[in-house]
């Protein structure tokens, strides 16, 4: 699958695409009223389908000064051949800023470039996406 981009003119990657597409699945099957954990569940399913790896409920450290303060778990971490994201899902009737933050921690504690925020409540799919270049990569 080639390299696609948003309306924007972000740059997506199949990883990407692949994981939006399975999220879609899910939610076109079990609609917009059900628990969190029921769509990770599913996706648990529905990841492996389109070739994809996955960790699920991944310990990422907080740290302060170098010491770790506290562990976060994020919902799943997703890696095909050659990319690697983060997925955090939510079941809410709208994303909520306190979820965007979640995400922005996640990026930056746990040093990942690509984080999607699901949230399967909103119909149509509700997607936020955000990238972080970590200092070891610039």
């Amino acid at each position: 699958m080639a390299n696609r981009r948003s309306t924007r003119g972000y740059d997506f990657k199949p990883l990407s695409h692949d994981v939006i597409g399975a999220c879609i699945d899910v939610q076109r099957q079990l609609g917009v009223h059900c628990m969190e954990v029921d769509y990770q569940r599913a996706l648990e399913l529905a990841l492996p389908k389109r070739g994809l790896q996955f960790q699920r409920e991944l310990e990422i450290p907080i740290a302060y000064d170098g010491v770790i303060i506290t562990k976060r778990r994020v919902d799943f971490v997703i890696w095909n051949d050659t990319d690697e994201l983060i997925l955090e899902t939510k079941a809410r009737s709208a994303i909520r800023p306190e979820d965007v933050e979640q995400c922005l921690l996640y990026l930056h504690q746990g040093s990942y470039r690509l984080c999607l925020l699901v949230n399967f409540g909103e119909k149509p799919l509700g997607v936020r996406r955000f990238v972080h270049t970590p200092k070891d990569q610039q």
